[in-house]
């Protein structure tokens, strides 16, 4: 027998309970064989044990029907009410009477407890969590900011050595009246100052707009991902 036909029979011999049931037993039992892995498949069924003897230990837990202390047998139902007994796939704790394995009640019966304790959780790392991460968020946008201003000045400075060097060529042609080789001096070195200005700040107004361009795409980046996390 595998694990198809496990569940087929199965599924037939628990249709005489309810519907939600036995789509939660079925899912259970699912479960179960998945995170076994396929590997662990034949162990698993040995473990289990026959689909019969399965139902009837889940319909004595639910208590779905006026047999629910029948156990299914080769030799057919047996009364277990009697006789001390270990059933395959079960151990003898809080969930042994139920026909489900321990975690299933757990899961089943207790999803407060879960509540309370994520509850617990939010409610006691809240007060830490809270300001650490409004410090880190302000320490980030004072990074930024530093960044931003930096590029920005060194971007300013390179225009104002361009306007400086104008203004020098403009001062050297007014002294050419009075003064031609001062006038000429002042016009040369004019419009080496300007030449470089205008040079710097093309190339460095072009660095900064592809750092700032790069830098916001990873802020909308990284406020982005917590939203767009891929299922696992």
């Amino acid at each position: 027998m595998n694990r198809d036909r496990f569940m087929k029979e199965l599924e037939m011999l628990l249709s005489d309970i309810s519907a939600e049931e036995r789509a939660e037993a079925l899912q259970y039992y699912s479960d179960y064989f998945a995170d076994a892995g396929a590997e662990n498949e034949g162990k698993v069924m040995e473990e289990l044990g026959d689909p019969g003897k399965v139902a009837e230990m889940i319909k004595a837990g639910l208590g779905s029907n006026n047999e629910e202390h029948q156990e299914y047998r080769e030799t057919g139902y047996t009364d277990t009410r009697f006789e001390e007994k270990e059933m395959p796939g079960s151990r003898k704790t809080a969930g042994a009477d139920t026909g489900y394995h321990p975690e299933y009640v757990q899961k089943k019966e207790h999803p407060i407890g879960k509540i309370l304790l994520i509850l617990a959780i939010i409610f006691i790392g809240l007060p830490i969590a809270l300001p650490l991460g409004i410090g880190m968020l302000l320490l980030l946008l004072g990074i930024l900011a530093s960044i931003v201003a930096v590029l920005v000045s060194v971007v300013i400075l390179s225009a104002a050595a361009a306007f400086c060097g104008g203004c020098f060529v403009v001062v050297g042609v007014i002294k050419l009246i009075p003064n031609v080789p001062v006038g000429l001096l002042l016009m040369g070195i004019g419009l080496i100052i300007g030449a470089v200005g205008v040079v710097a700040t093309v190339l460095l107004g072009k660095f900064s707009w592809i750092c700032l361009r790069t830098l916001f795409r990873g802020v909308v980046a990284l406020c982005r991902r917590p939203f767009h996390r891929k299922a696992v």
